[in-house]
């Protein structure tokens, strides 16, 4: 990871260039202890109209061998606290579920959030730890719909338009630090015929019709409606309830799908829905049984 200028950025991509003017005047560079030099945005138009009190860090960097690594470094030096985050145009290491790569286009969104801890009391108290990855995904889709992203998410990671996967996420936990990195294909996907061979679904650009900005905005918003929405779900929604809210957002609710369990053969089952962990509730051989890990694929 390596300090950017804005110059730098604004070349990466047409959009970075539109965003970088957005958020600028930028001022001069600031010395961050061991990690370099870094200039600072005043804010989006829209951000510094609404803005109240300082609103979240957000580090941009040209390129990183992941977001998440950088984000740990930077929260690690104390520049990042909760709802901070990193953003890069581009990473050579990007990495998805069971650590398959993610392809890091420049114009797509690639960033890191610092989460914050847990709920010490109340009904989330027990369950925000199991029930993260779904939250984070109940997040990310309540942040896009307002942009007429009408977003479902596959179980137990990954976010669909139109059948097709137009995002991922992906939670690390490591000495106590949740680092949420979330990877949105906003103007460039993988063609079908370079997909790997045991994909499950096709790959989409999230086809915002007018969008707000580029990938620098979608992460502010994300960052900053998404810390709203999560606040207003832990203090509003018991843990049941935001099941059922979830389940009405979960891909292929109610059809049969072929799942896959580690080395196993796969099998054929119909979703039923979200246990109280997080798990998949299938109906198999006229039971339900509870998926952890696994994968599932549409038949």
């Amino acid at each position: 990871m390596a300090p950017t200028t804005p110059d730098d950025l604004a070349r990466a991509h047409p959009t970075w260039e539109a965003d970088i003017s957005a958020f600028g005047p930028w001022t001069d560079a600031v010395e961050v202890a061991g990690l370099g030099r870094f200039v600072a945005a005043q804010g989006s138009a829209e951000e510094r109209s609404r803005k109240t009190e300082p609103g979240q860090v957000i580090v941009v960097v040209g390129e990183c061998d992941s977001t998440m690594e950088a984000a740990r470094l930077l929260a690690g030096a104390g520049v990042l606290g909760p709802w901070d985050a990193v953003t890069a145009v581009r990473q050579r290491g990007g990495r998805g579920q069971m650590r398959r790569p993610w392809v890091s286009s420049a114009g797509n969104v690639h960033v890191s959030v610092i989460m914050p801890a847990s709920p010490s009391d109340g009904p989330w108290r027990e369950a925000a730890t199991d029930l993260l990855p779904l939250v984070a995904g109940h997040v990310c889709a309540e942040v896009l719909e307002p942009l007429g992203c009408r977003i479902e998410i596959k179980w137990p990671n990954d976010l669909l338009r139109n059948g097709r996967k137009v995002g991922g996420m992906l939670i690390e936990e490591r000495n106590g630090l949740v680092v949420l990195g979330v990877g949105l294909n906003l103007v460039e996907s993988p063609a079908d015929g370079l997909m790997r061979e045991d994909h499950s679904v096709p790959a989409g650009t999230l086809g915002i019709a007018h969008p707000p900005g580029g990938a620098l905005v979608l992460c502010e918003a994300l960052v900053n409606r998404g810390r709203n929405v999560y606040a207003t779900l832990f203090d509003e929604l018991e843990p049941s309830r935001f099941l059922s809210a979830v389940t009405n957002r979960l891909a292929w609710h109610g059809r049969r799908v072929r799942v896959t369990e580690g080395g196993q053969e796969s099998y054929q089952a119909e979703i039923a829905g979200l246990s109280s962990k997080g798990g998949l509730v299938l109906r198999r051989a006229g039971r339900e049984v509870v998926l952890y890990s696994g994968s599932i694929f549409p038949l």
